[in-house]
């Protein structure tokens, strides 16, 4: 890349920047009160309607005129501004999604304007896959292009919200969407959890009736099974870490759900094993935290939440779980502007990876995905809670497949890696000047931080 090709990007991802801060000024300070709920550890589900509606409040104020993404203040990923404002459309329409799955009312109103979720979704869909519209989403070129991850969660949304939002469409329409899903095929993508995304696109673009999907769904399905040490736990890319939850675990409830015969015998299996043991991880102040994609720390209880639907745990007990993590985080400034933040509470770089953009965080949503799935009188927000492990009883366990010994004392759990013992990992390095300069001309470049995010010998829930 040039130095004037580069002059050039800095200097339209600094304006991108400027507007997003400005938008960021029209959140409305009164909204903030629509999670006090979380904040005095009330949690009732009036808590969770309110948090839902801050959301819808949030899309309202940051997304575009036409709806194919949404601007939102904060560190720029590596991928780009567009890849960016995607990520503000991808990763939170499966909650309005889920929303209205689940047969809640559509139609939201926020600050004296009703907002039609369903509406919302079919014209940011319909402009963002038309390759003649200005705001065109792109194509996915290269090995690993980050619209794919983002496919698979337009994907999830557009069968989420079939029922309200198909039929409606025109067949040009239809074809258009399904060919901008399909621009995945024949992408490799990186050898780790990026496989499943290829699989969730898949099964979806065939529940609508395209035969030419994805190309090898089958092979990249046992490239995943490859990963699986056993119980449910799978390693990534070598290491293990809390993308059992919101990657493995979570992709995998959504292609069982969608489509009840692809591998049922073996997710439904390995899905009751894994949480039934991960359960143990949760305490009063969430759970110990690890691994890489910090912000997206919130979606740490999807695997028991939807555990609910199953049996494999008690509703109460995944409410409490789910409770406990929004409690300790949205209490502590992890929610605030109308964006989920860049960090593990507040926005903090040192926990940032550069493949996070503004709305990468937005991930954290995904265990409300699975709650809002659920309907109104579902057990999941009917049944009074259940105590977590931690707050029946002290225990010491030692979880064989991912090599990781639990202990509960008190009300508190503590994650132990017996294998870094001896370790030097050294503290997390915060950004330096040279960092925070090429930061607001919008060029991602920030420290890893791996060794003080896998490295340790103990975690709890704080990482300083």
């Amino acid at each position: 890349m040039g130095k004037l090709t580069k002059l050039t990007l800095g200097l339209r991802n600094s304006i991108w920047l400027a507007r997003a801060f400005a938008k960021r000024s029209a959140f409305p300070v009164e909204a903030e009160r629509w999670l006090d709920g979380f904040k005095d550890g009330k949690c009732d589900n009036a808590s969770y309607d309110g948090l839902f509606r801050y959301m819808v409040l949030s899309w309202k104020t940051y997304r575009h005129a036409n709806r194919t993404g949404a601007t939102y203040p904060g560190h720029l990923s590596w991928s780009g501004v567009e890849c960016d404002a995607l990520e503000g459309f991808a990763r939170l329409m499966p909650l309005f999604g889920a929303w209205c799955h689940s047969g809640r009312e559509p139609v939201i109103e926020v600050r004296g304007e009703k907002i039609d979720l369903a509406d919302e979704f079919r014209k940011g869909i319909v402009a963002g896959t038309d390759p003649a519209s200005s705001c065109y989403w792109g194509d996915m070129p290269g090995k690993s292009n980050q619209r794919i991850v983002e496919a698979a969660d337009v994907a999830l949304a557009l069968w989420l919200f079939r029922d309200l939002v198909w039929d409606g469409l025109t067949p040009a329409q239809q074809n258009q969407i399904l060919d901008w899903l399909c621009l995945a095929r024949g992408r490799p993508g990186l050898d780790n959890n990026w496989q499943l995304f290829f699989v969730q696109i898949d099964r979806v673009v065939r529940a609508f009736g395209r035969e030419d999907a994805i190309d090898r769904p089958r092979e990249r399905y046992a490239r995943i099974k490859d990963f699986h040490l056993g119980d449910g736990w799978f390693e990534d890319a070598g290491r293990v870490d809390h993308y059992n939850a919101w990657g493995f675990h979570y992709a995998l409830r959504w292609i069982d759900r969608i489509d009840p015969g692809w591998d049922p015998e073996f997710i439904r299996a390995i899905q009751s094993k894994f949480v039934d043991q991960y359960r143990y991880l949760f305490g009063r102040n969430g759970f110990p935290v690890m691994g890489r994609s910090i912000p997206y720390r919130m979606a740490a209880p999807a695997p028991l939440v939807a555990g609910v639907e199953r049996y494999w745990i008690e509703a109460g007990q995944a409410r409490r779980a789910l409770d406990c993590v929004l409690s300790h985080f949205i209490s502590q400034g992890a929610l605030a502007g109308g964006m989920v933040s860049q960090g593990l509470t507040g926005t903090d770089t040192r926990f940032l990876d550069p493949y996070s953009g503004p709305a990468s965080s937005f991930w954290s949503l995904r265990s409300l995905v699975m709650a809002f799935h659920y309907p109104e009188g579902h057990p999941f927000w009917t049944d009074e809670p259940v105590p977590l492990p931690v707050e029946q009883r002290d225990f010491d366990l030692v979880l064989e497949a991912p090599r990781w010994r639990i202990t509960g004392r008190a009300g508190e759990v503590t994650l132990h890696l017996p294998a870094n013992r001896g370790n030097s990992p050294g503290a997390f390095q915060p950004a330096s000047r040279y960092f925070k300069l090429k930061s607001m001309l919008g060029i991602a470049r920030r420290p890893k931080n791996n060794g003080p995010k896998y490295d340790r010998e103990t975690y709890t829930h704080h990482l300083d």
